[in-house]
């Protein structure tokens, strides 16, 4: 095959030949540089001020910068998440443009999508005099509505002012690791006691279990600008932070307009869960967030929501990523804690499409053997699912009638297996039938083939598919496609293929009306 470099390891490729099907995505971010530490932007550190941080600031690799880029896409990252609430668009356009660059210089057929993740209605809070500050149990704080205030141990601002707590309410700060009971309302904010000692960080989440903010729009003035960066750079994926319904949604996709970014709804309040049903019929797929989801639902609670929300997007056939404090010591150590690794693998085995490296790859000080160690627990764990109980399961649960292009899809998985075909090929446009068919997780290496480059950094994210974006003719994209199936070895001269395409004569445009049998002739 001539032309790109076929890329086994960043197209999952494993040892036996077969391909690791879960899909992983790395936030990117910066550490600690030569007494310099970049969050939302540039600010210099004396010497007693790094002294001070040294438990707080990583000084690990990061994961910004062409370099450390190009050795996560080189390790077998799926998806580049990128989150406004910590970087500036500045920062968020250098990583585009040097993944981008990345990908053509080293000319792989390696598909790496690109997630914005914005902040909506979270409420944060504010700006430190310092990275993080040390808080003590038993000390008294205060949560200032002047967001022109510079937080220390004291005081830090929040992005939401209006009178809300009252005393003895509780409130909580970065996933629920720091707890504060309300004292006394002040004219200017709340003056709370800090009931477990902890640092404080800019810009963490606030939660407020005993309320739903109604007032905070689901798409700040901040958002739409965000929105507007997104669609100008052609950005794959974004999320909005604590959706509440599908109103919120609907919102994000009236600003989208006809862009063909697809909406991820990030599930990480009370409020989301209970709508999630509604939500998941609306968003192109689901992100759940058990940390802030943690801070708002009891943890048993989330656990079970959990397997539930895996259920219903595998349903579906939705895009469904399991988000935070998936490898969370490896943040400050060389791999994770035994509970860690179950977690991320029971995830796996639950039917999660990806698995997201949030503060690990952001800041952390291991971040290319969190890459490594979260491909491994998952390929260990697709070892150990039975997928072809999988497949009987979700064929009773889809609701019936079924559409024309999912009839076909799970013929395919079905005649594929009937016949030990080597690999199901799906020609698509959209990606529509190539998610239905990665719905019932065949066991055998499925590729993904079309003429959209978006397309093909989009399916990127979902379970199972290898996608390969064909830059020749439909007449040609089946040969093409079959030929870098050979180059990777996922299949060889005399095996079988199962091809599902759209028939473009008498049938309506971006639809699949087609499933075939092809033996891989001895030239590919």
């Amino acid at each position: 095959m001539t032309g790109p470099r076929a890329h086994p390891r960043a197209l999952h490729r494993r040892d036996g030949g077969d391909v690791l099907r879960t899909k992983i995505c790395c936030t990117i971010g910066k550490a600690l540089r030569s007494g310099v530490i970049l969050v939302s932007a540039p600010m210099i550190l004396t010497r007693h001020q790094i002294t001070y941080s040294a438990r707080c600031v990583f000084a690990g690799p990061a994961s910004y910068g062409y370099d450390n880029i190009g050795k996560l896409i080189e390790g077998g990252m799926n998806v580049a998440r990128l989150n406004l609430s910590h970087c500036t668009l500045e920062v968020a356009e250098t990583v585009i443009s040097d993944m981008r660059r990345y990908l053509k210089d080293t000319n792989t057929t390696a598909q790496v999508a690109i997630w914005l993740d914005l902040n909506g209605p979270k409420v944060r809070t504010g700006k430190l005099a310092q990275p993080e500050v040390y808080l003590k149990a038993g000390d008294e704080f205060t949560f200032v509505n002047d967001d022109s205030v510079i937080g220390d141990n004291t005081k830090v601002t929040s992005t939401y002012t209006k009178e809300l707590l009252k005393v003895g309410d509780k409130l909580y700060v970065d996933d629920g690791l720091l707890s504060f009971t309300v004292k006394e309302r002040l004219p200017h904010g709340i003056l709370c006691s800090v009931d477990n000692s902890g640092y404080l960080g800019e810009y963490k989440g606030i939660n407020m279990p005993s309320y739903v903010i109604e007032e905070l729009p689901a798409v700040s003035g901040k958002d739409a600008l965000d929105i507007s960066f997104a669609m100008k750079h052609n950005v794959d994926f974004i999320t909005v932070s604590c959706i509440r319904s599908l109103e919120d949604i609907q919102e994000v996709r009236l600003l989208l307009g006809n862009s063909k970014t697809k909406v991820l709804a990030k599930i990480e309040n009370k409020r989301g869960l209970d709508n999630f049903e509604d939500i998941l019929k609306t968003a192109d797929g689901i992100v759940i967030d058990r940390g802030y989801l943690g801070a708002e639902v009891d943890v048993e609670i989330v656990t079970m929501e959990q397997k539930r929300m895996i259920m219903l997007a595998n349903i579906m056939g939705k895009s469904v990523m399991v988000a935070n404090q998936m490898f969370e010591s490896m943040k400050t150590n060389p791999r994770p804690t035994r509970s860690e690794a179950a977690d991320t693998a029971n995830a796996v085995m639950d039917g999660a499409d990806g698995l997201v490296l949030s503060a690990e790859t952001a800041i952390g000080n291991y971040v290319f053997e969190a890459l490594d160690v979260m491909r491994r627990v998952a390929a260990q764990a697709e070892k150990n699912t039975n997928y072809l109980d999988f497949q009987v399961k979700m064929t009773r649960s889809v609701p019936k009638p079924i559409s024309v292009s999912e009839s076909i899809a799970s013929s395919a998985v079905l005649t594929a297996s009937q016949v030990n075909a080597a690999i199901i090929i799906v020609v698509t446009e959209l990606g529509g039938t190539a998610r239905l068919v990665a719905k019932y997780r065949p066991q055998i290496p499925v590729i993904a083939a079309t003429l959209v480059p978006q397309t093909a950094r989009q399916l990127a994210a979902t379970f199972g598919l290898v996608p390969y974006f064909h830059d020749g003719t439909d007449a040609s994209v089946i040969q093409e496609t079959v030929q870098f199936a050979v180059e990777l070895g996922l299949c060889k001269p005399g095996d079988i293929a199962v091809i599902t395409s759209g028939q473009s004569v008498g049938f309506l445009e971006g639809t699949t009306t087609q499933m075939q049998l092809y033996t891989i002739p001895g030239s590919a």
